[in-house]
Formats: C-alpha cells, structure tokens, sequence
C-alpha cells in the first residue's frame, strides 16, 4: 500500500511540474492566452427594423480608423455569427449610444448604460455561457467606427475597457480642452492614475461634439496615458469666442467670455459655469483639485473662466444651502486642496521626468507626449513644437519637463488648503487616498467581548466528527483513496 502512494504522489509531482512549466514564461509569470480580433471571420448581416435586408459596409467597420464609419437607422440590426466562442465585443460609436440592445440565444441585454463612446462588452459575463451569435440594434440613427469580436483572452492594451465616472475622486483635473490634459498638465495623469492608481477623474469643461475626430482623440489620449475612469465632458461647446482678443487684459478677455446668459449668447454665462463646478465638485468629492493657471497660460480666454469660475464655486460648494438642486443630490463638500498652474504662491515643482514602472521605465512627461500624439488634429499646431521642440515633432529635442520654461507643465502653487502646508512637491501630500482609507477600515479588528468560556479543542463540536479531520478515507474495500489539494 505504501508503495501505491508512494507512485501516485510521484506521478502527481510529475504532473504539476509539467503544468506549471508550461504555464510560466521566461519571467516566471503565469501566462494566458491571448484574446484574437475574430471579426473578419465572423459573419456580418444588417437588417432594418421592418426585418428587411440592407447593405452592410464591412470594411469600414473593421479597418481600425475611427473617422471612417458605416451609417444606420434607428432599429437597424447587425447580426455577427462566428465558428469561435464570441468572448467579448469592442464598439467604436461615432456618437454616445445611450442605452442599446445585445441579444444572444434569444435573450436580450441593455448595455451602453454608462454614456461610453468606446464601448467593451463582456459577453461571457453578460450571458453566463459560451455564444456564437450575437445580435446589436441601433438604438438611433448614428453612426459606428468600428466593431471589434474577440476570442477568449487577454485583451490587447489598445481596447478601451473603461470604468464608470469615479464616484470619489483623489484628484479632479479640470482640463478646458482635449488635449489641455496632455500639455500644461503633462505627466500629471500617468504619475497619478498610472502609476500611484489614485482615483483621477478629468473634468472638460467643453465639448466637440460638432468635429468628428476630437471626441476620439480625447478617449484615446486618455487611455493610452493610464485613466481608467471615464470623463466628464462639459455641455459648453468650443467657441472661437473665447481665444483673447489682440491687446485685450486677461480681465478683458474674462468679462467678454463671461457676458450675458449661455443660452442667449452663444459666449458662456458665469452663473451656468459655476454652477457646474459647484455640481462636479459636491459630485466627485475631490480630495484634491488641479486647474489651469489665471492667466490661461497663453491667455485663453475658455481657461481663464474655467479657473476663475472654480475659484467662486469652491465656498458655496461647501455651503448646502446654497445650489440646493445639486446638493440634494450630492450633499455640500469642502475641497481639501487646490493646485493651480503657474500660481505664485506656495509653489511648488513637479518632477515628471522620474521613470515609471507601471509605463516600463517611460517617465510621465514622455507618456503624456504619447497621449497628444492621438490627438492627430492637432500635430500642426504650435502646441506641437511647445512639448517636442520642433513643429512636426518629428525631431523630438526635448527630452524632460524640466527643459520646458513657458508655462512649465511642472510648476503650481497650493491655492488653498485645509489640510496644512506641503512638506513635499507631491499634489496629495498630507492626503490619504479614497482606497487607502477603505482599506484601513476593512482592516480595523472589532471589538470583541471576552468569551466565557474556551472550548477545548480536542473536543467534538459536531456530530460529524470526521469532517476536515484528514486527507483520507478509508473505503469498504480497504483500499485508501487520496485526496490532492493543489493549485497552480
């Protein structure tokens, strides 16, 4: 008998070894397999909400480019059968969705419920099972980029499984423009949310919903930088009467911004604005806010209100009685600290030419570069040679931050504080991270009486005295049977 499970322990060990031998890598880690893009060799069909055939332009909705795109009416279905499992579906919407339909073995599920505009879903957790067919009803007439059916796996970096909006923020950056976020505020958002994973949450206060490839640009950027969080992106549009007028004041440029109702003139209204900061900032409880500077660095007339707007918003924001709609929702909240760019007081200078691990070494300024590379429409602007040194950026000569002297991305003051001074160049110095302080909670032990009694623990507690007792059992047959507990 001994020798039985002297060989099958062997034949076990054998076994393990062979496993785990072919599930490390050369680093030692487990691997898994890869997800496969199998939408070229699904099967693609369309029909209208009648349940009539139409045309389906394929080959736009596979080529990867987000400002090609096949058009639908509202109800259109796209049906995709595959030979393959379908594990998971990628959408690149031209516009927000809203709410649509997946259908799978005749059950149908509403996704699109977080307002994404690049869209993940999980198939196999959303139905449970393996399917190889799946249905997608255009819930209005829009248009799609691309769709994307993938294989069990891991994912490949470039699909955009985003989170919903945070619901407690560490750090609220408020960027006026896409691609603000990638300049004045470089390396911010790779150090923080890459590589600290504090909850960073970007706030745009414009849209550009009336051009197509920026609404991309922005995801992109954002993705490839480290934000999981999805955005906010404001409802005040990108109006070119915001840029400063030749030989107008910063003040100037504030007042004509400001004028008027944003309803009545097309030029933003100071109360809609506050309003809105006074909302983001009881809705996402910033630990810390990180705007622009006063002066719009190259006195943008859209940044200067965006600051200066916060600045008014950031008493009644603390204040219930004041924006009673939004506090009913969200409750009254003080911000702790406020960083703004280029402030002359309390200042303080980021290093953002550290490497980082969590970007292979990369630093955060040179992450941030990659992020306003995907905002393609805008490589011609000055901007360009502002963070490479040269126009195109073909010749990139500027290697750190710390070169940039201009409206230095590195350089901010501590506007105000109720958390104390800093004692270092780091935005949430004297803070405790949203995560860190659930964590300490989790961990802090109850109180607990003293029991009155200690059972001996060689004393039977169950009427199944065997139960846990032993790894193994003898049979009718007297032959033992062994049990294995093992993982890999």
């Amino acid at each position: 008998m001994k020798q039985l499970r002297s060989i099958l322990f062997a034949f076990v060990f054998v076994v393990l070894v062979a496993l785990m031998v072919v599930a490390l890598n050369g680093n030692g880690e487990y691997m898994r397999l890869s997800a496969q893009d199998i939408a070229a060799d699904c099967e693609m069909s369309l029909k209208g909400s009648d349940g009539t055939e139409k045309w389906l332009s394929k080959t736009k909705l596979l080529d990867n480019e987000y400002t090609t795109y096949a058009s639908f009416d509202k109800g259109d279905v796209i049906t995709i059968k595959s030979s393959t499992p379908i594990a998971s579906l990628y959408i690149i919407w031209n516009t927000i969705p809203g709410e649509w339909t997946m259908t799978a073995d005749g059950i149908s599920y509403t996704v699109g419920t977080n307002g994404f505009l690049h869209e993940y879903v999980d198939v196999d957790l959303l139905c449970g099972k393996q399917v190889y067919e799946i249905t997608v009803t255009v819930p209005k007439k829009m248009c799609v980029c691309d769709i994307s059916v993938f294989s069990e796996g891991d994912l490949p970096q470039w699909v955009q499984v985003w989170q919903p909006q945070c619901e407690k923020a560490d750090i609220m950056l408020l960027s006026t423009h896409s691609d603000d976020e990638q300049l004045f505020f470089a390396g911010l958002l790779p150090y923080y949310a890459g590589e600290v994973g504090a909850a960073v949450q970007v706030v745009y206060l414009t849209n550009h919903w009336d051009t197509q490839n920026r609404p991309h640009e922005q995801i992109n950027g954002l993705w490839t930088v480290g934000v999981k969080n999805y955005p906010v992106v404001g409802y005040f549009p990108d109006d070119v009467d915001t840029l400063n007028k030749s030989g107008e004041t910063v003040q100037e440029t504030l007042k004509r911004v400001l004028k008027g109702d944003y309803d009545q003139t097309g030029v933003w209204g100071e109360a809609a604005l506050i309003q809105f900061q006074v909302e983001m900032i009881r809705r996402f409880k910033p630990q810390v806010i990180v705007a622009h500077d006063v002066n719009g660095e190259y006195q943008h007339g859209a940044h200067i209100a965006n600051t200066y707007t916060l600045q008014q918003a950031l008493k009644p924001a603390a204040d219930v009685t004041q924006y009673e709609a939004s506090a009913a929702l969200y409750g009254a909240w003080d911000v702790p600290k406020v960083y703004i760019h280029l402030w002359e007081e309390n200042k303080i200078t980021m290093n953002w030419d550290i490497p980082l691990e969590s970007f292979g070494g990369k630093t955060a300024f040179e992450v941030s570069k990659e992020g306003y590379l995907c905002h393609r429409s805008q490589q011609w602007t000055w901007f360009t040679k502002w963070l490479t040194g040269t126009p195109s950026g073909s010749a990139d000569t500027i290697k750190k931050a710390s070169e940039i002297n201009k409206y230095s991305p590195c350089e901010f003051g501590l506007y105000k504080s109720i958390v104390g001074v800093d004692t270092k160049a780091d935005f949430v110095d004297n803070i405790i991270l949203y995560k860190d302080q659930v964590a300490a909670e989790t961990n802090t032990p109850e109180p607990t009486m003293p029991a009155e009694k200690t059972p001996d623990c060689t004393e039977s507690t169950s009427s199944n005295d065997n139960v846990g007792s032993d790894d193994k059992k003898q049979t009718d047959n007297g032959i033992e049977d062994i049990f294995i507990y093992c993982a890999i």
